[in-house]
Formats: C-alpha cells, structure tokens, sequence
C-alpha cells in the first residue's frame, strides 16, 4: 500500500463574525450579484484561499561546557509556546474585480482604526484532514493580530487570464492543537 501524500487536504476558515459588520454590510450587496453563487461576504473569503504557510518550530541548544573544553549541547528550557515563530499567512486566489483583496483590505482598516476598541481579531481555526475528508486535528490561532499585507499589481498592459495571488500574515499569542477523535 502506498501512502497518500496530498498535501491539499487543510481547511483554514475564518468564524462567523471574524468580518466587521461593517465590512460584511459594505461588500454583501456585491457578493450576492456575482455569478458563482456565494450568500456571504466570509464564503467569498473561505473559498478564495489557496495556501496557508503553518507557524515554524526551532530550538536554539543550550550549551555546557564540560571537563577538558568539551561543549555539550541540551534542549533548552523555553516553553513549547514560545519554541514557534507565532505568525500565520494565508494566500489567497486573487478573484475578479479584486473583491476579496478590497474586502480584506477593508478588514484589516477596521481592526486598525483605533476608535475600535478591540485589541485582537478573532481566532482563526485550521483544520487537516484525511484522504477521506475526514478531520484530523484543528488547530486553533488565539488573540490574533495583524501583521502585514502583500500589494497587487494594477497594469492595463495585463490582460492575461492567469494565476494571481495576493497573502496575508497574523500574528497570534496563543495556539491550541486539538486530535479530534473518529
């Protein structure tokens, strides 16, 4: 038997409210005019993300030195926590009209504006799954913040019909694995 090996099976969502309402109230109208059939301005969102680049993990050895001038190397005492870099970037597929890029642009402006009172965005929830569809595990992101950005490119010599992205990154605080059991 050989093992599957595709990578594709992730389901990275935004919960329901994680769009301001003022956002949602905004770009609602458009949403529901376009032609693929989508009721909400977070499913325009969900289903346009292409690629989500998971947290790394690193540990820097603690050295002793021994008898003689020999090191020897340990693990370190930093909590796990503290062991991954705590940022998050989701690729999305850039959509015609640059909607999706407009609507997080959107998002991004209202958490930022400081008359808001919120400290964090909402977490955010990745989810693995088998080569049956079925989850894995979840990983939940916590006091999530805004990092940065990627820009597009607006040219009128571009009139290709190929592949366009654009990315954000979120920081996070805290970040929870959870096995879900079958």
């Amino acid at each position: 038997m050989i093992a599957n090996v595709r990578s594709s099976q992730f389901i990275f969502r935004f919960p329901k409210g994680w769009f301001p309402k003022a956002v949602t109230d905004k770009w609602d109208p458009y949403v529901l005019r376009l032609p693929i059939p989508f009721e909400t301005t977070e499913a325009v969102m969900t289903n346009s993300i292409q690629a989500v680049t998971f947290p790394t993990i690193s540990m820097e050895p603690v050295f002793q030195t021994r008898k003689l001038g020999k090191q020897q190397q340990y693990k370190n005492s930093v909590p796990i926590q503290d062991l991954f870099t705590r940022e998050v970037t989701v690729t999305f597929r850039l959509l015609e009209g640059h909607i999706n890029y407009w609507i997080m642009l959107d998002t991004i402006l209202c958490y930022l504006n400081f008359d808001e009172e919120h400290l964090y965005m909402d977490e955010m929830y990745l989810q693995s799954l088998d080569q049956e569809g079925h989850v894995v595990n979840t990983v939940r992101f916590d006091k999530v913040f805004f990092l940065n950005m990627s820009e597009i490119n607006l040219a009128y010599s571009d009139n290709n019909p190929d592949f366009k992205s654009f990315s954000a990154t979120f920081g996070f605080n805290w970040m929870q694995i959870f096995v879900d059991k079958a």
